[in-house]
């Protein structure tokens, strides 16, 4: 499951296009598994993480990480970083993300400021 702290929205890029945001909010946690969440969301996509998704080697607190995903026939960035505590997926056609989004819905959980599930008032826990 992939936890957040709102849910997921398709918000205009600064420079050009549109992205996907997945808040957190758990600024400089650098235990945020977000190479873990981006694996569940290729995987969720249909897709093989060792195919679809290329980042740099992971490093001891690591920040700031760019890297890319393969998803029909498109390259689309992604980023995440831990000092604002979000992860993102950049791409020029609003309605590829749409369709990640719509993807991807059912494996998200977002947890109130309290860190405790809408649904269930129970603590998220995270899978990853």
């Amino acid at each position: 499951m992939i936890e957040v702290c709102s849910p997921p929205a398709i918000e205009p890029e600064p420079g050009s296009g549109y992205q996907l945001c997945f808040w957190v909010l758990d600024p400089f946690n650098f235990d945020t598994p977000f190479r873990a969440m981006l694996d569940e969301i290729v995987t969720a996509l249909g897709l093989d993480p060792d195919k679809h998704l290329s980042l740099p080697a992971f490093a001891e607190g690591e920040d700031f990480i760019e890297g890319t995903m393969l998803f029909q026939e498109a390259s689309l960035t992604v980023y995440f970083e831990h000092a604002r505590s979000y992860l993102s997926i950049a791409s020029r056609d609003r309605a590829v993300l749409a369709d990640i989004l719509q993807r991807v819905s059912s494996k998200i959980c977002v947890a109130n400021a309290a860190g405790t599930s809408p649904e269930t008032g129970a603590r998220a826990q995270s899978a990853m």
